[in-house]
This record gives structure tokens, C-alpha cells and sequence, in this order.
């Protein structure tokens, strides 16, 4: 299913016999050589280079390349503004924006200014506070408004949870069943099931992704969700703690460095390998490779969702996008 640009129909319900289409994430100026070598392969590119600030200013403009890149091949561009500033998610700014009054009105303007010309909008709020599950589907609500008639879409990141706990600090703050009535589109984030603030895991493992989904579908119709897929691992510090993201393009030539043999996780689908460093220390990565990837993409398409949305351009390699092109 081919989206078209500037056009509604860019989230309209996807037919039973239509293949999920590939969004994939445009994070920085590393993304542009990806995103120009799957030209024909994307259909949706959210172009994560807006954010709004505590006052409700929102920031960014998109690449002059990317909009002539996406306009040669009908792909469509969303804006993603987001509360990161510094080096995470601000609470503080999500508040501020979701609480009614001259920050909001300030913050939806910006918005839908930042939106204008292209397909539509990607709202990537995220630590918002679960007490506010209320404000958030209410600006939901209004931002999706203003941007409809502004002839705009509104796509909602959302974090991936396999059931609804109002009081979950990190997720709680997301009613599926609310927004799902107000976006066109929920972008369930099914990545950093595990991530170095915790234990070595799968990074999307396919049975946690499967549970999501089974709850993501319970609540929102499939045809409004887009499933999020990784383009990266996570390499742990076992000796130190901690640990650092690690591409998809970049693990062939950590395994040839440290001569590490990949391992296989069953109950995950998800690969793996420990190594030890040149200092001495203990690490082990875990990564996506060809067969969870393609397994990730059965998946999307045996659950007839609209779409899979991929973090992100320059992290991968054609060999990527052939994983995923076997599995959809």
C-alpha cells in the first residue's frame, strides 16, 4: 500500500490482503544517505527535528534534502516535535504543555505551524507523568483537531505496554482506547523492552512484542496502529555497569573484532553474544539480526496492522531492509 503525500489517505485503514508499509524514523543528518537508498521502499519518514520547550515555543524546521528527496518519491513527511531537551524527556515540559492555558495555546499553534506542508504531525511526548492521562488525551484531542483542519494527520508515539496500568510510571499516562478515538495513527514504540538501565535482555523480544500487540489490538483497531521495529542493540558493561547503544550496521564488525559467536535466545527470537574487551571487561550485546527482523515483520503482517515504524535511518544497511521485506 502505497501512502500518498499531503493526503489523508495517508492513514486510511489498510485492506486484509495489503502489506503493513515501512515507516523508518529520520533522526539526524546520517539518516539522509538511508532514507535516499530505500526511497522506493519508504512510504511515511517522521522527520524527529522539532521539539517544544517549556514555554510552549516549538523548535525545528525540516531538511530542505529531505523535503525534496521525499516530494521525487511520494513519500510522505511528518513533523515529530518532542519534549527531549538536554539529554532526555522532559516531565516538565510535557506538563507545561498539557496543562491548559497560554503554553498550550502557544505549543498547538507552533504545531500545527510546524506541520504545515506537509502530511502531518508525529507527537512523541514521552516520562509523562501517569497522573496526567487525562491532560494527555485532552491536548491529544485538540492538537488532532487543529491539525485536521488544517488538512493534517496526527500520530501518537506511544510507549508499548501488554496490558493498561493507569499508576505504570512510565506507561500509564497512555489511554489506547482514548487516543485511538482522537489520532489516526498510534506509533507503538516496541523497542527497549531491555536497555542498560537494567539487566541484559532482548530489545524487542518477539514474544513481548507479540504481547503488545495482542493488547495494542484488543483496544485500537489495527488498521490505526503502526508497530514499531529496532534498528539497534544494546552492548552491556557486565564489569563496569551500564553500556551503549550499538547499530544494526555496526555488530558485524564488533563480532569480527572480539571473534564472539552469536547465540540464539528461543523463547525471545532474539540473538545475542558476550565478549571480553580489550580493558578486561565482561559485555554482552544484545542485537537484532536477519531472523528476528523477519520474524518481527510475520508478525506485523499476520497482525494486518497499517504500518511498521523503524528507529531509524542511518542505523541500518540494505541487508536490513531485506529482513524485512522477506517477512512482510
Amino acid at each position: 500500500m502505497k501512502i500518498i503525500t499531503l493526503s489523508l489517505a495517508l492513514l486510511l485503514p489498510a485492506r486484509a490482503y495489503a502489506a503493513p508499509a515501512a515507516w523508518a524514523y529520520y533522526e539526524d543528518r546520517g539518516s539522509f544517505s538511508s532514507m535516499r537508498a530505500e526511497s522506493a521502499t519508504l512510504s511515511v519518514v517522521p522527520v524527529d527535528q522539532f521539539s517544544v520547550d517549556i514555554n510552549g515555543g516549538v523548535h525545528g524546521r525540516m531538511p530542505k534534502n529531505v523535503a525534496r528527496l521525499a516530494n521525487a518519491h511520494s513519500v510522505a513527511l511528518l513533523a515529530v516535535v518532542s519534549n527531549y531537551a538536554g539529554r532526555g524527556f522532559k516531565a516538565d515540559i510535557a506538563t507545561a504543555v498539557l496543562t491548559p492555558g497560554g503554553v498550550q495555546d502557544r505549543a498547538v499553534a507552533g504545531m500545527v505551524k510546524a506541520a504545515h506542508g506537509l502530511a502531518g504531525l508525529n507527537l512523541d511526548f514521552e516520562a509523562v507523568p501517569h497522573g496526567e492521562r487525562a491532560l494527555y488525551t485532552a491536548f491529544a484531542t485538540r492538537l488532532a483537531g487543529a491539525l485536521h483542519a488544517a488538512g493534517g494527520v496526527l500520530v501518537l508515539s506511544v510507549p508499548a505496554k501488554t496490558e493498561d496500568n493507569p499508576k505504570d510510571s512510565w506507561s500509564g499516562a497512555y489511554d489506547y482506547a482514548a487516543l485511538a478515538g482522537v489520532a489516526d495513527t498510534l506509533q507503538v514504540m516496541t523497542y527497549d523492552e531491555n536497555g542498560p538501565w537494567g539487566p541484559p535482555g532482548p530489545v524487542a523480544g518477539l514474544d513481548w512484542m507479540t504481547a503488545c500487540l495482542n493488547y495494542s489490538e484488543s483496544v485500537v483497531p489495527a488498521a490505526k496502529i503502526s508497530l514499531g521495529f529496532p534498528a539497534y542493540g544494546y552492548d552491556w558493561n557486565l564489569t563496569k555497569g551500564g553500556g551503549d547503544t550499538i547499530n544494526w550496521n555496526q555488530i558485524p564488525a564488533l563480532l569480527a573484532k572480539t571473534g564472539a559467536t552469536p547465540q540464539w535466545d528461543a523463547p525471545s527470537s532474539s540473538p545475542w553474544f558476550s565478549y571480553t574487551a580489550t580493558d578486561g571487561s565482561s559485555h554482552v550485546v544484545w542485537y537484532e539480526n536477519a531472523q528476528s527482523t523477519t520474524l518481527k515483520a510475520q508478525l506485523a503482517t499476520m497482525g494486518n496492522v497499517a504500518s511498521v515504524s523503524v528507529w531509524a535511518l542511518g542505523l541500518e544497511d540494505p541487508t536490513y531492509w531485506q529482513a524485512v521485506a522477506a517477512g512482510l
